[in-house]
C-alpha cells in the first residue's frame, strides 16, 4: 500500500501595495538552489523571471528549470491548492503572495487544506512608506491589520532609507504589532524563515550578519511537552525554530515542532525511520554569542 504524501509547509507573504512582496519572491525563485518551491501569485505579469530559467509555461502555470513552479489564482484558491497537492514530485514548500489589500491571516487558513500545513505569515513593511500608509484615511485599517497578522515582519527597501529612519520604523512597528519580530527583508532572511533545517551546521553564524543560528541533535526520545514549554518562553530575539523529533509519548512517529514568531506548532509527520536522530534548529536576531540565547534546558534535550 502506498503511504500518503507528507503535508507540504505553506508560508504566506503579505504586505500593502508596493511593500516589496513580488521583488522578494522573484529573488527567492531565482536562487532556490535545489529546493523545489511552488509559488501562488495573483498575476504572472508581476513575476519577472529570467527567460533562461523558464522551462515551460501555459496560461496558469510557469515551470522553471530549477524545479520551482508558479501558479496563478485565476481559478480560485481551492483549485490551485488541489493542483499543487497533485504535483509529483511534491514541492518542498509553498509560498503564497497575498494581494496588496488582502488579509494574510485569512489566506493562511488555506494551510489547513488537506495535504498542507502552516509554516507562518511573513508581512513586508516598506521602511519608506509604511507609517504614511498606516495613517491614511483609506489604507490605515488594512495596513495595520496586515502587520498584526504577521508571525514575522520584514523591513524592505532599507537600501533607499537612512539608518536612522529604519531604526524609527522598527520601533514604531514594535508598537503597532507588539511581540512580532522585526527583521530586515533580505533574501537570506526569508530563506531562513522558510525552513532553517534546510541549512546545515551547528552553533554557527548565518551568512547574514544580523542573525545567529544554533542546532542540536540527540539519539534519545524527546519530552515533547517540555520542548514546547521551552519554545513558548524563548526570548524575543528568537524568530524561528524547527525540529523533527521522536517523542517519548509516541516513539514510532516523527513529530515536526516549529516556532514562527510567537506561535509554536506540533504535528505528525509519518513513521520514524531507522537511522534518524531528533534535531532542532533555532534562528535568532543579533550578533551576541548564541550561548546567551539558547536556554540550558533546550541544550539538555538535544545533547547526544
Amino acid at each position: 500500500m502506498t503511504s500518503p504524501a507528507k503535508p507540504v509547509s505553506m508560508t504566506v507573504v503579505g504586505g500593502y501595495l508596493g511593500a516589496g512582496k513580488t521583488t522578494l519572491i522573484n529573488s527567492l525563485l531565482a536562487s532556490a538552489e535545489g529546493v523545489r518551491i511552488a509559488v501562488i501569485v495573483n498575476d504572472f505579469g508581476d513575476i519577472n523571471i529570467d527567460a533562461d530559467l523558464i522551462k515551460s509555461r501555459d496560461a496558469k502555470t510557469l515551470e522553471l528549470s530549477n524545479g520551482c513552479i508558479c501558479c496563478d489564482l485565476s481559478d480560485g484558491m481551492a483549485s490551485v491548492m488541489d493542483q499543487i497537492r497533485a504535483l509529483r514530485p511534491a514541492p518542498d514548500h509553498v509560498v503564497v503572495e497575498v494581494s496588496g489589500v488582502g488579509d494574510p491571516a485569512a489566506v493562511a487558513r488555506w494551510a489547513d487544506h488537506p495535504g498542507f500545513r502552516r509554516n507562518g505569515v511573513v508581512v513586508c513593511a516598506d521602511v519608506t512608506d509604511v507609517r504614511r500608509r498606516a495613517e491614511g484615511r483609506w489604507s490605515a485599517d488594512t495596513v495595520r491589520g496586515q502587520l498584526r497578522a504577521g508571525d514575522v515582519l520584514l523591513l524592505t527597501k532599507q537600501e533607499v532609507a537612512s539608518e536612522g529612519e529604519a531604526r524609527l520604523v522598527r520601533a514604531w512597528l514594535r508598537e503597532v504589532a507588539p511581540g512580532v519580530p522585526v527583521l530586515d527583508g533580505s533574501l537570506e532572511t526569508i530563506g531562513t524563515l522558510l525552513d532553517p533545517l534546510l541549512r546545515r551546521g551547528s552553533d554557527e553564524r548565518t551568512e547574514h550578519a544580523d542573525h545567529v543560528r544554533w542546532s542540536g541533535t540527540t539519539g534519545r526520545t524527546v519530552e515533547l511537552t517540555k520542548l514546547r514549554t521551552i519554545l513558548t518562553r524563548m526570548p524575543e530575539r528568537v524568530v524561528r525554530a524547527k525540529g523533527i523529533v521522536r517523542s517519548v509519548d509516541d516513539p514510532l512517529r516523527r513529530t515536526i515542532v516549529q516556532l514562527a514568531g510567537a506561535r509554536v506548532d506540533c504535528y505528525d509527520d509519518g513513521e520514524w525511520q531507522d537511522g534518524e536522530v531528533s534535531r532542532l534548529a533555532v534562528i535568532a536576531i543579533g550578533d551576541e554569542p548564541i550561548d546567551q540565547v539558547i536556554p540550558a534546558g533546550l541544550r539538555a534535550l538535544f545533547t547526544s
